[in-house]
C-alpha cells in the first residue's frame, strides 16, 4: 500500500497545453510593436496560459484584416479608420483596444521650403496618398481650413524618401515613429504638419477580433488582451529596452534605432488622458463622420458596432 501511494504522489500532473494566439501585424517587425514583444518575452502571455505567434505582414498594400477574417490569425492590427470601412463592407470585425490613440500620421515638409501650415501647400507636391489612410485625414484636414486637396499634386514615387531629400517632392506622408526619425538621422530639418492640430483625430494602430471569436470564446479575448496591455505598460516604461526586443524576430534590424522608434511612440501609446488601449465613442464617431464625408462607406451605419469597450471595462474597471 505504501509502495502504491508513494507511486501515486511521484506520478507527474498532466496539464492542458496553452492556447495557440497568432496576431496578424500592420507591418514588419519593428518596435512600433514593442508592447506585443515584451508581453510575449516578459512572459506575461505564458501568465496567461497563451503562446503567441506574430505574423509580419505579408507585403504592401497587402490587406490585413482578410487573415483574420479566414482564420489565418485570431487577431489583427488596422488602423481605426480602416476597421470602420471594413464594418460599412459587412466584414464582421470589431476592434478591443486601441494601441495608437494618436495616430502617427504626420505631413513632412523640409524646413528649407517653408511649408509650415497647410495653407502653404497648395501648388506643391505630395507623394500618393493611400485612400482610407493617408488620403482620408489629408482630404480632411484641407477641406475643414476651406482649402482644396485637388490643389495638391500627387507624384507616385513608392517608398524612397530619397526624392524627398532631393527637393524633387515637396510633402512626404509619414509616420511620426519612423519617417521623421529617418529624416533627422540624415541629418534634415524638417517641419510637421499634424492633420489632429487640425481637427482631424484618427485612431492609429487598433487591435481587433472577429464577432465569432468574441461571442465564442470572451475568455480568451480577455486573457489575451490583459497581457497585451501589460505588455505595452512595461514597453512605455522601458523604451530603451523595449525597442531592442524587436530583434528577436528580425536579427537584421538596427537595436539603436529599435530604441529610437519605441521612445517616439510612447506619447503615441500613451497620451495621459486615458489608460492604454482605451477607446472613446466620440473619436470613432468622428472617424466615421470624415470617411462618410469622404464617400468611403459603402452604406451609413451604426458606428459603436465596430468596436466593444467590454474586455477594456473589464480589465480597467468601468468608465475612464
Amino acid at each position: 500500500m505504501v509502495a502504491m501511494l508513494l507511486a501515486a504522489c511521484g506520478t507527474p500532473q498532466i496539464t492542458e497545453p496553452p492556447d495557440q494566439i497568432t496576431v496578424q501585424l500592420a507591418w514588419a517587425h519593428e518596435a512600433l510593436f514593442g508592447g506585443f514583444y515584451a508581453a510575449d518575452q516578459r512572459g506575461y502571455y505564458a501568465e496567461e496560459d497563451l503562446e503567441v505567434t506574430f505574423l509580419p505582414r505579408p507585403g504592401l498594400g497587402s490587406d490585413t484584416i482578410a487573415p483574420v477574417l479566414d482564420g489565418t490569425a485570431d487577431f489583427g492590427l488596422d488602423y481605426g479608420a480602416g476597421l470602420v470601412i471594413s464594418r460599412a463592407q459587412d466584414r464582421p470585425t470589431v476592434a478591443i483596444a486601441t494601441i495608437c490613440r494618436r495616430h502617427p500620421l504626420v505631413f513632412i515638409t523640409l524646413a528649407e521650403s517653408g511649408l509650415s501650415r497647410p495653407q502653404d501647400l497648395p501648388g506643391h507636391t505630395i507623394r500618393t496618398l493611400v485612400p482610407g489612410g493617408s488620403a482620408s485625414a489629408f482630404e480632411a484636414m484641407m477641406t475643414r481650413l476651406g482649402l482644396d486637396p485637388e490643389s495638391v499634386r500627387q507624384i507616385d514615387v513608392g517608398f524612397d524618401l530619397s526624392p524627398f531629400f532631393a527637393g524633387e517632392l515637396d510633402i512626404l506622408p509619414g509616420f511620426l515613429n519612423y519617417d521623421v526619425l529617418i529624416a533627422r538621422e540624415q541629418g534634415y530639418e524638417v517641419n510637421l504638419i499634424l492633420p489632429e492640430d487640425y481637427g482631424v483625430h484618427l485612431y492609429g494602430y487598433t487591435l481587433f477580433a472577429t464577432e465569432q471569436l468574441i461571442e465564442e470564446n470572451p475568455d480568451l479575448v480577455l486573457r489575451f488582451l490583459r497581457a497585451t496591455l501589460r505588455g505595452w505598460q512595461w514597453a512605455i516604461e522601458n523604451p530603451q529596452e523595449a525597442g531592442p526586443l524587436a530583434l528577436k524576430y528580425d536579427s537584421t534590424l538596427d537595436a539603436a534605432q529599435q530604441a529610437a522608434i519605441m521612445e517616439a511612440s510612447v506619447p503615441l501609446v500613451y497620451t495621459g488622458e486615458d489608460d492604454i488601449g482605451w477607446m472613446r465613442a466620440e473619436v470613432w464617431e468622428g472617424m466615421y463622420d470624415v470617411l462618410l464625408e469622404q464617400g468611403l462607406l459603402d452604406e451609413p451605419f451604426d458606428v459603436h458596432e465596430a468596436y466593444t469597450m467590454e474586455f477594456l471595462q473589464e480589465i480597467y474597471g468601468g468608465e475612464q
